[in-house]
């Protein structure tokens, strides 16, 4: 066996990586971060190019955050390159402490040049940086010290795939390194997959005795439940067990833990280790376990379509302490509707500090119908400094108590993640019945010229019947930029008569950059009985669909499946898509059948759902639910509404149940329970989906207590 690295395949990014590795030394200081995917090949890049520049300097590798806290206390005597291979490792929540930028800026500060060098997957970086997944209170407090990390990063993205003039370099070292030839030659893994060694690693799992493969499919599924803290031993010894059969459990050995983690820390060839040791306090002990990359994005590819075993459930509320993991563990529960477990732990972590925890709690008892224990978790959430909380409680408690503290923000010059203060407040103030304040308010609004304060306006007048002076605002909001303006405008201007400045409009938004525009303006003109004009304009834009669109807007369905048809026989299979849904909204669904086969080949999640709601629509629920049940084993949920009222009206609750059941414990939509209780109400069983939707599912995907079933209404 050759025990050596691959020969270094050339990369695009090393000239990159060169330079921004030799300014960084000019200056004394420096952090370069790579980010790429699990066995890119970011970490080989990484250390070639500190071959290639450094090779008089020290390297430090550091183990853990404290390690690196360790680190700044001591006089740098040499300079050094501080490696740290998957960042999120030593960031906080990662460690016991993680680092902040004032680690970096301490090191900075001695007198010897330090760099930093590190890895981390672009998934895990988008989720740090991203806006729209800003927490607050105790959740944001970790976030700000993560993304001042990742501020002062100069990133370099790591593709997956070789180029060809990378492909070209390949095969030239391929002649003299049989390595690189094999992982040339595999079909299956990528190149730098299988120089990382991903099949031995992914081969360690599948083929290891039952009590290994256990404790790695126990962390595979940790993982999957997004806990990002290292695994205590405690904690992979008891959700292992959960894996294990009872005859397993009854021949295990006194160490069979032992034995099972020597096994999955052994590394591999060419790889790490499936479980990678966290030192303890003593050498040669270990405080945790990481698992590695490959292992974590591949389970949860593989395990994607599978339930979270129960016991598992149980053991993670017991075992978990941190705020954030509790958190996360609860939105999994959530997502799947188990209310008994979601909501013990949202409660824990938010007694622990977390105020995020106690948004999301109430958004849950909201849904369940506990409007008043909703309204007091978010009070106490938003007084913690949930500004999302805060957004909520305006939704869904007292309106004075609201505009109280929304006029306390907007005093301090506070600002709301994703509501504007001045305009809510004046949104509750009518709500309220108090029009005049609310129209000061906005007006105030306007003044101050905060986005989207003058269509607003407008919309309120209009709403209120106010259409002229409506009119004028939209055109005032045009011409501020206010894109959804114009729709709004051209309507009232049509339904007025004057199509001449209705169409400039128009044009003025299609060069705008509205992508919706010709959508909408086909719309009003059908509506104005203008479809010449609708059917000329459609046809300039190229799109036959658009011309469909204008003939099924005027009910000229048959004129619209003879133009479908002309392209069917060109051998466009989206015609054959277009038609069978023209043709289902008409009632033809023996006509519509056919073209659905056709359109087969664009895919389970648009064409399978459509051909369950066919059989539905047709009452052929039984053709229906087996169709539904061939899609989900093969991981792609397909049910609908019309699927679930047909079986509602056909008294087959329990086989609504169990398909509802079963879809909720994937995790792959928490909306399932809420669309079910929406059209159990519908149907007349208020009493069903009240039990259902304050209960929810137990890990098994049945209903936490028993429905009062009953009799059909009449």
């Amino acid at each position: 066996m050759d025990d050596r690295a691959p020969l270094y395949i050339k990369r695009i990014i090393d000239q990159e990586l060169d330079d921004r590795l030799t300014r960084a030394r000019d200056r004394g200081q420096g952090f370069v971060l790579l980010i790429g995917n699990s066995s890119a090949g970011k970490t080989r890049s990484a250390y070639e190019a500190v071959v290639r520049n450094f090779s008089d300097w020290n390297v430090f590798l550091p183990s853990s955050a404290e390690d690196l806290h360790g680190f700044t206390r001591q006089q740098v005597k040499k300079p050094t390159i501080v490696w740290l291979d998957e960042l999120q490792r030593f960031l906080p929540g990662g460690g016991s402490n993680g680092i902040g930028k004032e680690v970096f800026l301490d090191l900075w500060s001695k007198r010897k040049p330090v760099i930093f060098m590190a890895t981390i997957w672009p998934s895990r970086y988008q989720h740090y940086v991203s806006p729209s997944e800003r927490p607050e209170g105790y959740a944001a407090e970790r976030k700000d010290r993560i993304v001042g990390v990742l501020h002062i990063a100069e990133r370099i993205y790591v593709e997956d795939s070789f180029t060809g003039s990378e492909l070209a370099a390949a095969r030239a070292l391929a002649k003299t390194d049989s390595r690189i030839e094999v992982a040339l030659q595999d079909s299956h893994y990528g190149l730098t997959q299988v120089l990382a060694g991903a099949p031995e690693l992914v081969a360690s799992w599948q083929h290891a005795d039952p009590y290994s493969k256990a404790v790695i499919t126990a962390a595979v599924d940790v993982r999957r439940l997004g806990i990002e803290g290292s695994l205590a031993p405690a904690l992979l010894k008891r959700a292992a067990g959960v894996y294990l059969s009872d005859e397993e459990i009854a021949r295990a050995s006194a160490d069979w833990f032992e034995n099972a983690v020597s096994y999955c820390v052994k590394r591999n060839r060419g790889a790490t280790s499936a479980l990678i040791p966290q030192p303890g306090d003593k050498y040669g002990s270990a405080a945790s376990y990481e698992l590695a990359d490959y292992i974590t994005s591949y389970g949860a590819r593989v395990r994607a379509n599978e339930p979270v075993p129960v016991g598992l459930w149980g053991i993670l509320a017991e075992q978990l302490h941190d705020p954030i993991d509790l958190q996360q563990l609860a939105s999994a529960a959530d997502m799947r509707d188990l209310r008994p477990y979601a909501e013990p732990m949202y409660r824990r972590s938010l007694a622990l500090g977390n105020a995020e925890s106690g948004f999301w709690l109430g958004l849950m008892l909201h849904d369940q119908g506990r409007e008043k224990e909703a309204v007091e978790v978010l009070r106490r959430a938003a007084n913690m400094g949930s500004k999302d909380a805060i957004e909520a409680f305006t939704d869904y408690g007292p309106g004075d108590e609201a505009i109280g503290v929304l006029r306390r923000l907007l005093a301090a010059g506070e600002a709301l993640p994703h509501y504007d203060l001045r305009l809510t407040i004046a949104r509750l103030l009518d709500d309220e019945g108090r029009q005049d304040e609310a129209e000061q308010e906005y007006l105030e609004a306007i003044a101050e010229k905060r986005k989207n304060a003058v269509f607003y306006y407008a919309l309120r007048l209009e709403e209120r019947g106010n259409a002229s002076e409506a009119l004028d605002w939209y055109l005032r909001a045009i011409d501020a930029g206010d894109v959804a303006a114009s729709e709004r405008a051209c309507r009232l201007l049509v339904k007025d008569g004057r199509f001449v400045e209705a169409k400039a409009i128009y044009e003025s938004a299609v060069v705008g950059g509205d992508e919706r525009a010709r959508d909408w303006w086909t719309a009003i003109l059908v509506k104005a009985e203008r479809l010449d004009e609708a059917l000329t304009m459609a046809k300039s834009s190229g799109s036959y669909r658009q011309v469909g669109k204008a003939l099924e807007l005027a009910g000229r369905a048959d004129e619209a499946l003879a133009m479908y048809k002309e392209h069917i026989d060109r051998g466009d299979i989206w015609a054959h898509y277009y038609s069978a849904e023209l043709l289902e909204s008409c009632n033809r669904y023996e006509e519509a059948f056919p073209h659905w086969i056709e359109s087969l080949p664009l895919g389970p999640y648009l064409v399978g759902y459509a051909i369950v709601q066919h059989f539905a629509r047709i009452d052929d629920l039984d053709v229906a639910l087996t169709l539904y049940r061939y899609y989900f084993a093969k991981g792609v949920d397909v049910m609908s509404d019309e699927l679930s009222a047909a079986l509602i009206k056909a008294d087959r609750l329990p086989e609504l149940l169990d398909m509802v059941g079963r879809s909720a414990m994937r995790g792959n939509d928490g909306g399932h329970v809420h669309q079910l209780c929406r059209i159990l109400e519908k149907h007349g069983y208020e009493e069903i989906a009240e039990v259902l939707r304050r209960h929810g599912f137990t890990a098994e995907g049945i209903p936490a207590v028993p429905l009062p079933f009953r009799q059909r209404p009449t």
